[in-house]
């Protein structure tokens, strides 16, 4: 689903860290109908607390507990959320990001907060849900 609202301009953020979902917080707090906003995740789901995902893996918390921003606070707030598509093009010139399957934004602002690279290790009798 495209949510990219007329009229305003197109902010695309890539990576959907704490970091780059703060700034969307603030961004959405100081000028809420400034942008129509557009994140790629390269992971399946959305924004968690990755500091607490190893209480998660020693089976203290569940996955459910460190979820900081689930898709319907994307959806609440008109964010398109692209999970499980890293970004691997992006275009300076024509101001259009790629993702790994052929997706495809425009954009008038990018910001660019990946952080490091999202891997799951694998833990026997442990899976993270999608």
């Amino acid at each position: 689903m495209n949510m990219i609202l007329p009229s305003r301009r197109r902010l695309v953020l890539i990576g959907n860290g704490m970091a780059g979902v703060r700034a969307l917080e603030e961004i959405l707090t100081r000028a809420p109908s400034a942008f129509s906003i557009t994140v790629f995740g390269a992971e399946p789901h959305g924004n968690y607390n990755r500091i607490m995902l190893s209480p998660v893996l020693a089976g203290e918390k569940r996955f459910q507990d460190i979820v900081t921003h689930d898709r319907a606070w994307y959806d609440q707030n008109c964010i398109e959320l692209i999970a499980g598509e890293a970004v691997v093009a992006i275009d300076r010139d024509t101001k259009m990001v790629t993702g790994e399957h052929g997706t495809t934004r425009p954009y008038d602002v990018l910001l660019l907060a990946t952080g490091s690279n999202p891997i799951i290790i694998p833990v026997p009798g442990h899976t993270l849900p999608v």
